[in-house]
This record gives C-alpha cells, structure tokens and sequence, in this order.
C-alpha cells in the first residue's frame, strides 16, 4: 500500500512541462461569478469558472490570449504575459442584460463529479443551489433544501443530530450510516448528525443521485450533498445580519473577509449565534418542547505559497443544544390494547397531545478542521486533504411519553474521526482525455453509552438500567480513480472505480464482548453521454454503491448481534434539455436498483435494545422530473417530480436469541418503510430592480410528501397520507442593505415526520413525531 501511495505522489513528476498553468478569480463589482467562460483565443481550449469564482486552465505560452465572457457582461481579452494569477472585474452590459435568460438552473456550476461544470453538460441527475439561489430560496440547512430536490426526503426526530434522510427509495435507520455521502469542501463528515447544522455562507449546495461510491467512497449508496463554503477574498468585505421570527426565534450572523497579505494570503470568518423559544407545547409541563440554540464559528484562511503550492486551513465550532423525546402517544386517538384506526395527517382528529411528565433535553458539539495543500505540477495538480472531526452528543428525556413516571432514556456519544485523502487531476483542459486518481485513508472510533431508569409506578419500583456501553472502530483504506474520453465531439465515456477495505471492531464493556470483522468491496461506475446538438443531453448510467455494516448492542428476537453490509447495483438513463433560447428547461431520467442486504432500524421495547437488521433484497423502481420555465423578465416557474417504488423481494429472517427468530419473509412484496411513494414540488420566483438602486426578489414553493408506509406490514393504520407544506421568502435589496421575509408551512399543516407501530416493538401504544407548524421572520442584512 505505501508502495502504491508513492506512485501516487511521485508520478506526476514526469508529466512536468512547460506549459503555463494561470489561475484566478472572475467577479463583477460586488460578487463572484459562477459560470463565466474562459478561452484560449484561437484555440478550443478553455474553462469555466466555479461557484466561488475561480479558474485554473493551462495554455501554451506566455503570449497566449484568454477572453473572459458570461451573459450580460462585457467580454475581456487578457495576455498572459507571465502571469500566473489573474483576476478580472466584468462589467455590466446594458444591452445584453435585457435579454430574456433562465438564470439559476441553466448558470448553475456544480462539482458533482469533482470537477466543475455547468449541470446541465453533467451526466448524472443533480439539483444544485449556488450562492444566489441560496439567498433567494432561504436555504439554511439540509430540510430546507430538501424540499426542492425529487426523490429526496430529510426528516429529524428525538434529538439532535439524529436525522432521517431517505433517497430514491433507501431510507436512513438509527444506529446505521446515511444513504448518502456528506462532503464540505471536498471533505467528506462520515457522521450523519451532521446534518443537523445551519448552512449560511454558501457558495454551493447540490445532490447528486444514484451510487456515487466511485466518486464518494462507502455510504454514498443513494448519492451525495455536496456543499463548499465561500471562499477567503482579495478584496475587504463584512456582512452582518439580525432576524427573529415566532417562537421566540432570534438570530444574529457576521461574516468578514479580506486579504491578510494583498494577493498572498486571505480570510473569511463566519459566525453565527441563533436562539428559538419553540412552538410545540407539552400539555402536562406547560413548557415548549421544541426549543433550540445554535453557537456557530468557522474561520478559513487561504495562502499562495508560491505559483505552484496553494494551502488552505478551516476550522469549524458548533455548539446546538435543544428539546428531546417529544413524542405524541396513540397519534390515532383509537382506544383499545394496540391502535386500530388510520393514521390522519391531521392530527387534530387524533390523541396528538404531547404529555410526558419529563422534559427532554439534547446537545451536540462539533469540532472540525481540516488542512488542504494543492501541488500544481505541469499538467496535473496533486491535492492533499487532511481532516479531524469530533463530535459530542448527549440526550435525556421520558421513554414511556405520558405522564407517570415509569421509564426515562438517556444517550451519550462520542465519535472520532480522522481523513487523509490525496488526489491527483489532469488540469491540460486542452484534450479529449481527462483524469483523476488518488488514495484515501479513514479511522472512525464511535463510543456509545446508553441508560434509563425505571419509576415508582413500575412493578418493580425505582432503578436504572444500563442498555449499551461500547466503542466501534471502523478503519479504512481506498484506492480511487475515474476517467473521461470524448469519442467524439458528440460521444463521451466515462469510468471509475473505488476499492474499499475495512476492518471493524467492538469492544462492549456491558455485554464483555469483543467482536471485529473485515470488508473489501469494490464500487464500479460506468457512464456514456450523448450530446446531439448543444442544449440536449442524454446519459446512461451504471453504478454499485456501498454502505458498510455493524455490530448492535446485543442480539435479541428482533435482530442479530451484527448487520450486513448493504450493496446496490443502480441502471439510470437521463436527458437534459434546454429550449426556447434558454427559456425552458426540462430533464429527467429513470432507475432501477436492486439492493442486497438493505438496512432497517426497531427498537426492542422488551429488551429496550435497539438494533439494525437486513432485508435480503430490495428492489427500487423509478423517475424524475425538474423543469424551469421563464414566462416573463420578472417571474420563473420551476417544479419537479418524483416516484420512488421500493418493494421488498425477500425480507429474510432476524433475530438471535434462544435459535428465536422473526421471519420477515411474510412482508415479500410489500413497500419498503420510511419511503414516500413520491415527492412533488412547485413554486414561483421573481426577482427585478424597481429602481436602480431597489432591487425585488420573491420565491414561493409547495412541496408535496407522498403517501408513506412506516412498518414493514403495510397496514392502513400505520401510514400516512400525503401532506403538503407551503413556503415563501420576500425581500428587499438596496444597496447595501436587505430586507427579507419569510414563512413556513404557511398554512400550519399538522403532520409527521417519524411514526413508531407499538404492536411491533413491545409497545402499548403508537408513537409519532409532530412536524414543525407555522414559523414566520424577518431578517435585516447589510454589507460594509
């Protein structure tokens, strides 16, 4: 292994030339341009910058001449002239600006491939946000941005940091990895309570979909979110922002940026402090339940060592510490031993009191830095990336949710996590062959506690119990490599590969086990993309994804005392389109997918174990639809759709206790839980200068969640509806100032985002988790 890391590093070495490698930033007079062109002249080399602004293209000699152009700007031609860093101010051009153009879909750069591009040329079905849509959207964390993606689902329930995300038909489970890989900056955060942080400070938010593995490494089984933070800038700049909102909501954001040594080295500080009193109301306490407070602090610093080494640093500090355990018991409002009737997503006509005699509580505290160095050598550039994250969680709260005291629960948890990647890419963008290739290292180390008591009121009497007390540790080695050949002008294939191999170990200081286990997998992904004319693109796909498994706290008549890694194999066909000179945007693609071994989460209300077990095989049918229209200057319309058919071919059997086992086999062609059955979303968006100075800009977006089976059985009793949210943002920039407002389920649908069936887990009653109701705000941002 060291041997081939070497070969990695030293390689490039021979491939040094004299070609002139320049680099840079294009912005106009207050923001980075995404998307913006940049040619060689008289030649077909060229590039495009990213959602930050940046460039890098190489070109044949000092004297070469590179145009700088994008939509309603005036072009630049500059020579090189010795140069290795360019950085150039476009501006306005009047007449072109008045030109009818789709912004936002058709101008959005992404990375979904790690290298950057226009998603509309990229073979795979991606949403993507750049820091404009961002702001206009009001995207502040993952839900949010959930709402606009098809296929794509986030949900949170009992704590912080426990989030469920499902992804064309492959749901997230307790105790278990999410379905898709969480990358910051090109680093990838193995832990999914990650999830739970506010996103602010953004240049780029985007989901790709389908086995990313190749691309992305173990866990990124259904796709990946990518997210970059803005960059450190040249140019001196500050933002600081107050909002509030109902519920006690309050928040204030500072965001600095500048240049330590002028065109040397940069920094950008971002801080964020964000209070909410809560609206959901504990019947028996008399207390809000849902409240939350959210400290925030990330700081990047940015230095040009030299023409050839770039090194970059972040730090980030988050501390969220909120309500826990909140459930409402018997959602139905059905009086009997077990529930019986159907679950209404208005639970108003339901038992839908929260009235646990305990408040919950929940923290989670995050540490993250990471350090990058990029080489540029010739025509390849060698990357390092070195990351450290560790992550605190705590919860305490009621387990039996009414209002005696008989059962409390309670969780601590710890998890380490160290990265070392290093990446090699071709930068000759003047060629039909492109490449990357790199090797990766990974030890994650999870400590998890987990204790309750039992009241007066039980049996017998007060006492407490410890459930699990154990550390798994998960090591990790990968090679990775990916290519893309133009076959013609018209044609281009594409292939890459990733080989994990993992070791697993748990030492359980409860139960005095100590178990480990070895994965080698292998993660394949094939693509062909067919451009017939400019504005038409057609892709296949082919890709096998990988989320690794584990070992439970013990074994009981639910699970066994380990789970199975979970495989897919995924086909996709897509087609992009772009019409009515830009006004119109239409793609979609269908899937198929087959998963062996996909991963489900109960818990065991005799043992109060919670556990992971596996499916023997899934099978997940369906498509997607995004489209983007501009109707006028001043208003888009933009909606998608998607279906996602999840059955479940062969349940297997679980369970290890006494030979006990429970045969899932009987829920064959059932749908899998967790799994909407679709996602449908529409909305409006405008944005015009009613002077020149005032500028207007309003979104409004209805997101509609299908029908969902939460249990295995399929009963009519546990499934939900469809419920549809609606959301809009307002706001006013003048100068240096904005003005936005905003509102959240606007109509204050009652629903759920988790519903546990008591008659499957030992439990009286059925428990659900209520969503959030009606938020509304405003926020006063400005720029010095």
């Amino acid at each position: 292994m060291k041997r081939i890391l070497f070969l990695l590093i030293f390689l490039p070495a021979f491939g040094w030339s004299q070609t002139v490698i320049v680099s840079g930033k294009v912005s106009d007079a207050n923001n980075a341009i995404p998307g913006a062109n940049i040619i060689e002249k008289g030649t077909s080399n060229g590039t495009t910058s990213d959602f930050n602004g940046n460039f890098e293209i190489s070109v044949s000699s000092n004297n070469a001449v590179l145009v700088f152009s994008f939509i309603g700007y005036t072009s630049q031609e500059i020579t090189v002239n010795k140069q290795s860093s360019i950085n150039v101010v476009l501006q306005e051009d009047t007449e072109a600006l008045e030109t009818v153009v789709v912004q936002g879909f058709s101008g959005v750069i992404g990375k979904a491939r790690k290298r950057t591009g226009s998603i509309q040329t990229t073979p795979e079905s991606v949403t993507a946000l750049n820091a404009e849509g961002i702001e206009s959207a009001g995207i502040t964390d993952i839900s949010s941005f959930s709402t606009l993606v098809p296929n794509l689902k986030f949900n949170s329930a009992q704590a912080i940091g426990l989030n469920f995300i499902t992804v064309r038909g492959i749901p997230q489970v307790r105790g278990g990895d999410a379905p898709l890989a969480f990358v910051i900056d090109g680093v990838t955060i193995p832990d999914p309570s990650l999830l739970s942080q506010e996103l602010y400070d953004l240049a780029l938010v985007e989901v790709v979909k389908g086995p990313q593995g190749a691309l992305y490494g173990k866990n990124a089984i259904g796709g990946a979110v990518n997210i970059y933070t803005k960059d450190p800038t040249n140019k001196a700049s500050n933002r600081i922002k107050l909002g509030m909102g109902n519920g006690g909501s309050f928040q204030t954001q500072f965001i600095s940026s500048g240049a330590i040594a002028k065109d040397k080295v940069f920094y950008r500080f971002s801080s964020q402090y964000k209070n909410f009193d809560g609206l959901l109301t504990n019947d028996i306490l008399n207390e809000n339940v849902d409240f939350m407070k959210d400290i925030n602090i990330r700081g990047q610093i940015k230095a040009n060592l030299s023409n050839r080494i770039t090194l970059s640093a972040t730090y980030q500090h988050f501390k969220l510490d909120g309500g826990a355990t909140y459930y409402s018991v018997n959602p139905t409002g059905f009086e009997g031993e077990f529930p019986g009737g159907i679950l209404n997503p208005n639970p108003k006509d339901g038992n839908n009191i929260i009235a646990s005699d305990v408040l919950g509580t929940s923290d989670m505290i995050n540490n993250y830095g990471n350090l990058k160095v990029d080489f540029k050598l010739g025509k390849v550039k060698l990357q390092s990336i070195t990351s450290l994250n560790k992550v605190e969680r705590s919860t305490f709260g009621d387990l039996d949710f009414i209002d005696l005291d008989i059962f409390t629960q309670g969780e601590e948890a710890i998890t380490k996590t160290f990265n070392q990647e290093i990446r090699i890419n071709n930068t000759n963008s003047d060629t039909n062959f492109d490449w990357s290739l790199g090797g990766f290292y990974q030890k994650i180390e999870k400590d998890i506690y987990q204790n309750g008591t039992e009241g007066v009121d039980a049996e017998f009497g007060p006492a407490e119990y410890d459930v699990a007390d154990f550390i798994n540790e998960t090591k990790t080695i990968a090679l990775f490599g990916f290519v893309d050949y133009k076959l013609s002008d018209k044609l281009t294939a594409s292939a890459g590969f990733r080989y994990d191999i993992d070791k697993f170990n748990q030492e359980d200081f409860l139960f005095v086990t100590k178990s480990d286990r070895d994965n080698n997998e292998f993660q394949p992904k094939i693509s062909l993309s067919y451009e017939p004319s400019k504005n038409v693109l057609f892709y296949a796909n082919y890709g096998r994804g990988y989320r690794n498994g584990g070992f439970n706290a013990d074994a009981t008549d639910l699970f066994n005392r380990s789970f199975d890694d979970e495989t897919s194999d995924n086909y996709e066909f897509g087609f992009k389109t772009t019409t009515w000179e830009n006004r119109f945007i239409f793609n979609g693609s269908i899937f198929s997918s087959k998963l062996d071994n996909q991963q489900q989460y109960i818990l065991d209300l005799n043992t109060f174990i919670a556990g992971v077990y596996n499916y023997k095989e899934t099978k997940v049918f369906g498509f997607e639809l995004d489209t983007r229209a501009r109707l006028s200057n001043y208003l888009d319309v933009f909606a998608s759709f998607g279906i996602s058919d999840a059955e479940i071919i062969d349940g297997g059997t679980t369970g290890g206790t006494n030979g006990n086992t429970t045969d899932n086999s009987n829920y064959n062609g059932n749908k899998v839980p967790f799994v909407p059955v679709s996602t449908f979303g529409i909305g409006l968006e405008s944005s015009f200068n009613i002077t020149d100075d005032l500028k207007f800009n309003g979104f409004l977006n209805l997101d509609r969640t299908g029908k969902t089976y939460w249990h295995e059985s399929n009963r009519t009793e546990h499934t939900t509806d469809a419920y549809a949210l609606l959301n809009a943002r307002m706001g006013f920039s003048f100068k240096n100032w904005r003005l936005d407002v905003w509102g959240k389920n606007l109509t204050d649908k009652q629903y759920y985002q988790e519903f546990s069936p008591g008659e499957f887990v030992g439990s009286p009653d059925d428990v659900a988790w209520r969503g959030q109701p009606l938020a509304i705000g405003t926020s006063l941002a400005l720029k010095f």
